[in-house]
Parts: C-alpha cells; sequence; structure tokens
C-alpha cells in the first residue's frame, strides 16, 4: 500500500475554525473522488492546538504508487491543488509512503 501524508498549515489570517471547516468538510469533496483511493483520513488539530507547526494532516492511501500518479493527474487532482494554494501556507509538505501495518 502506498500511504500520502499531507501536512498542512493554514493561511496566514485564516481562523482555526475555518480551516477545521475547510480541511474536514470542504475539501474532502475534491479527495474522495480520486480514482481508486482506497482511503482518505483527515487529523486536525484541536482549537485549543491552533500554535502547533501544522494544522492537519490527511492520510491518502492507494494500493501503488501508479494508482496515486493517476489519481494526481486526474480531474479531481487538478482541482486538489489549486484548492489547498487558496487555504494552506507555503508551510506545508507532503510525503509519499510504504505503508505496513505491524499490528
Amino acid at each position: 500500500m502506498i500511504k500520502v501524508l499531507s501536512m498542512m498549515k493554514r493561511k496566514e489570517g485564516m481562523s482555526i475554525d475555518d480551516f477545521r471547516k475547510w480541511a474536514m468538510e470542504e475539501h474532502p469533496q475534491i479527495g474522495k473522488q480520486f480514482p481508486k483511493i482506497r482511503q482518505y483520513k483527515v487529523n486536525v488539530v484541536l482549537p485549543e492546538h491552533a500554535d502547533a507547526p501544522y494544522d492537519a494532516v490527511n492520510e491518502l492511501t492507494f494500493d501503488n504508487y501508479e494508482d496515486f500518479i493517476a489519481a494526481l493527474k486526474s480531474e479531481f487532482g487538478d482541482q486538489a491543488l489549486p484548492d489547498i494554494l487558496a487555504h494552506c501556507s507555503e508551510n506545508r509538505f507532503r510525503m509519499v509512503t510504504e505503508e505496513k501495518v505491524i499490528i
């Protein structure tokens, strides 16, 4: 399995509540339509931790790397990046990993 971890920080001036709504309700409307996506998890900090280095960590799971690349090249991949850039600071990081479940 391929797991993509995206760590995101909200744009300066955006409230944590607005970011949480976007990250948990609005942006997933795009991501959940990626072709061949197996799982999509959103992890957003609680408002009392709004000073954390990142405000969210999203997890997208695909069967293989080729499916991930195809998702990025799809019409939904074309929609995802502009939406992220509109809501997140440049302080974001994406890591593509191979997942192995131990327990």
